[in-house]
Formats: structure tokens, sequence, C-alpha cells
């Protein structure tokens, strides 16, 4: 999630990740199926994700994310199954 804290201020996105327990699990999925629906495309309640990312030849992209740039561009394929078609 990215916010502004003040106009013209810089803008970051925080991510944390954390390692949960089976039953912390098994409690979050009940929690979750109250206000969400698995994706009907999920094969036995999964897929698999793939992204294939693309820079310029002066790596450009990966320049920008360095240097802090908030507002930049990404290019990518992404395909949702262990093949892509």
């Amino acid at each position: 999630m990215q916010r502004e804290k003040a106009p013209g201020a810089p803008v970051f996105r925080n991510e944390w990740k954390h390692l949960i327990s089976p039953s912390d699990r098994a409690q979050l999925r009940t929690r979750l199926s109250a206000v969400a629906y698995q994706d009907p495309h999920a094969i036995d309640g999964r897929y698999k994700i793939r992204s294939l990312y693309f820079d310029t030849i002066s790596d450009r992209v990966l320049r920008e994310k360095i240097d802090g740039v908030s507002v930049r561009e990404k290019f990518r394929i992404r395909y949702y199954s262990s093949r892509p078609a």
C-alpha cells in the first residue's frame, strides 16, 4: 500500500512477512471465508503465478527502484498456470 504523507513528500512501500502456525492459518482461513471467496480458477485451492520482468539495456527500471523513484513503470509478463499458453 502506498500513501503520501504530505504534498510532494516521497512515497514508500513497506512489507512485513510473517510465519504463522498451522492453527493460526486455519483460523485465518475460517475468518477470511466469511468475507472472501476462493478463486474459481484455482486447482485444488492453488494456482501458480509466474512473472517475467523486463528492463532497458541501461537498467533504468532497476536504477529507478534503487534511487527511490516513487512513480515508475514496471514491464512484465505474468501468467497463472504451470505452463504458459
